[in-house]
């Protein structure tokens, strides 16, 4: 078997074919137009001779010869740098895969450290979760734990999405499991003024002045003595009871980021559970969503209207409803953030 052509080679056989094209095109083209149109179209009646060999056909033969080794020179650098254009397209295309591989991987850990539908469906039947990251990972992360005496469920949005807003996840959630599980700090306002301390000290914020940080909202459930503890960092609550819609507002600052003229204390809000209630947490991922007729956000009262149309449904229908309620929405449109809604039914 004849063996391959080196790509040396194959260039090398573009210049000398260009070379040689252009000379017999210079002889047996350019000459003999040139000759014609000298004479006027009575070419005819020469010497094949005087036309073939003359000084002029080798001016000619000269002058395809230049523009076919200038052709073949430039196919020759042409062809270089599509090779090189190649492998470099093949050395990012190995990078990228590389790295949606380890993005992807640590999916599967972000994944790992958020409780599962069948944990919050034991302490709440009736209940979902909306989770929708915009990149692979997200900065939006919910939070349950079931101690003895209370149930913690908080939504939380931190700075940025995609990897870096997913290392934040994974540093708020160590936080609040040191908090609430370990340090033992029961009360919504004071877990949320602890995590602020604990964000700024492990960001290192008052020396690096960054300004990162989340937005949370999150409710002690005391199932017996039948109340709800809620305090939010920009994150409000809403509940519908008695066919009635209400809003609490978190408050108007986040945990973490350096401001020194701002002290930060969060406010605790208690409900009474003592009739049916539902209760809604949402980071502003839906609300944010651009799309719609004239391309605007979707809006706070538009999502509380929605919930509020939809709350005597079961809670996976709510789920699916408000699921395609934004996809419709958007339509073409990207997803412009992480989006993470919570709904809880309390009897």
């Amino acid at each position: 078997m004849p063996k391959k052509l080196k790509f040396s080679n194959l260039i090398s056989s573009y210049f000398f074919i260009d070379a040689i094209l252009g000379t017999l095109s210079g002889f047996f083209i350019l000459h003999p137009l040139s000759m014609f149109i000298k004479h006027n179209g009575t070419i005819g009646h020469f010497d094949m001779n005087q036309l073939i060999f003359s000084p002029m056909g080798l001016y000619f033969a000269g002058i395809g010869l230049l523009l076919g080794a200038l052709n073949g020179s430039f196919r020759v650098r042409m062809k270089q740098k599509n090779k090189e254009l190649e492998k470099k397209q093949l050395y990012i295309e190995e990078k990228n895969q590389k790295l949606e591989d380890s993005i992807s991987y640590a999916k599967r850990i972000q994944l790992a450290a958020l409780a599962s539908d069948k944990q919050i469906k034991a302490y709440f039947p009736e209940s979902f979760v909306l989770y929708e990251p915009k990149d692979i990972v997200s900065g939006d992360f919910y939070w349950f734990a079931a101690l003895k005496d209370k149930i913690y469920v908080a939504t939380i949005d931190c700075t940025g999405h995609g990897v870096p807003g997913a290392l934040l996840t994974m540093i708020a959630n160590a936080h609040l499991v040191e908090i609430v599980k370990v340090l033992k700090i029961d009360e919504p306002d004071k877990i949320l003024n602890t995590l602020h301390t604990y964000i700024c000290n492990t960001l290192k914020q008052e020396e690096s002045k960054n300004l990162d940080g989340l937005d949370i909202a999150i409710c002690a459930i005391d199932k017996t003595n039948k109340k709800l503890e809620y305090a939010g960092a920009r994150i409000p609550l809403v509940y519908i009871r008695n066919n009635k819609l209400e809003m609490i507002k978190g408050d108007r600052y986040s945990i973490g980021g350096y401001n020194k003229k701002i002290i930060r204390t969060f406010t605790k809000h208690s409900i009474d559970l003592n009739q049916e209630t539902i209760f809604y947490m949402f980071s502003d991922g839906y609300t944010d969503q651009f799309g719609g007729p004239k391309n605007r956000r979707f809006r706070i009262d538009k999502l509380n209207t929605l919930l509020f149309e939809i709350h005597k449904r079961p809670m996976n229908e709510q789920k699916d409803i408000l699921k395609k309620s934004i996809e419709q929405w958007r339509k073409e449109e990207p997803q412009t953030d992480d989006i993470l809604v919570m709904g809880i039914k309390i009897k």
